[in-house]
């Protein structure tokens, strides 16, 4: 855990040590190359029981499955499925809006970052393979999934490298990342979604529908859930930059509705089309955004334990 501290202001030895027992599985089948914890669609003979087939010319009589031959007195061969590695992206926002932090000691992206790193750790633990995809008015930086420890040097250099910046473009960004994964895996996104909802929803599904497995952190700070502003107070556009000063008392009831509309819609709209949604306030201990996650992901039928 020393090596945690040393490596990056992302990696927290303590909470990963909360954590050393799980492994981060995943809900649908996904592909990969190497022996590793996740079913793969690709039958073999190696691993675990799948199904039955009627034996043909060809196939090696040593895979004969001869009780059962001693039962129907027809030739029958024991398939299986391989298990693979996981291939996962960690897909992180860095538009401006990220750089909010109202009085909490993280910002939006210090947070995320925090998270996307502990999940980084957590899968090259379990010899899966992570990249990451940072963006914000379309894709910034896009690190292919490798395997191995030492690939968390890159990733956590990458994410202190990486300053909030420029306009949000989800869509656009989603895109890119869809062209860039080969073959099905897991996709992590974490972002405050402040973009067009409808146009965010359907590209998340697109990558449903291309059999990716999703989950999205909806990271909002408790400023922005709860508007605690009462007097007069400039508010400014963290990405366009712009300025206007408001009646915030008169905003509030107004602004609050908008927002739990908000937080209705991706909620629904994603979890109906079996796209994990999880609302991450930046107030809470990332310990338990953590646990939410491994929390959800049992909820919804995934093994991690």
């Amino acid at each position: 855990m020393e090596t945690a501290r040393r490596l990056s202001r992302y990696l927290d030895p303590k909470l990963l040590a909360s954590f050393s027992s799980l492994e981060v599985r995943a809900r649908s089948v996904v592909e990969g190359f190497v022996s590793g914890l996740h079913k793969s669609p690709f039958k073999g003979f190696n691993v675990e029981f799948a199904e039955y087939r009627q034996y043909t010319p060809g196939d090696p009589i040593k895979d004969i499955d001869w009780k059962l031959y001693g039962r129907t007195d027809k030739y029958y061969i024991k398939e299986h499925e391989e298990e693979t590695n996981l291939s996962g992206y960690l897909v992180i926002d860095t538009s401006g809006s990220m750089s909010y932090k109202g009085d909490g000691l993280l910002s939006k992206l210090d947070y995320a970052a925090t998270l996307g790193a502990s999940l980084a750790y957590l899968m090259l633990r379990q010899q899966d393979s992570v990249g990451l995809v940072t963006f914000a008015d379309g894709v910034r930086r896009i690190l292919p999934p490798k395997s191995g420890m030492q690939h968390l040097k890159a990733i956590c250099r990458e994410l202190e490298a990486t300053r909030p910046d420029e306009k949000t473009n989800i869509a656009d960004s989603l895109d890119r990342v869809a062209e860039a994964m080969r073959k099905r895996g897991l996709l992590v996104i974490f972002s405050d979604l402040m973009d067009n909802a409808e146009l965010v929803i359907a590209k998340a599904r697109q990558l449903r529908s291309r059999r990716h497995e999703v989950l999205i952190f909806h990271v909002l700070d408790r400023h922005e859930l709860t508007f605690p502003f009462e007097d007069v107070t400039l508010f400014e556009d963290l990405e366009d930059h712009t300025q206007v000063t408001a009646d915030a008392f008169m905003l509030r009831r107004e602004y609050l509705r908008r927002v739990q509309q908000l937080v209705s819609t991706y909620q629904s709209a994603l979890r109906k089309s079996g796209i994990d949604y999880l609302l991450t306030d930046t107030s809470r201990l990332l310990e338990a955004s953590l646990r939410s996650f491994f929390t959800r992901r049992q909820a919804v039928g995934t093994r991690i334990a």
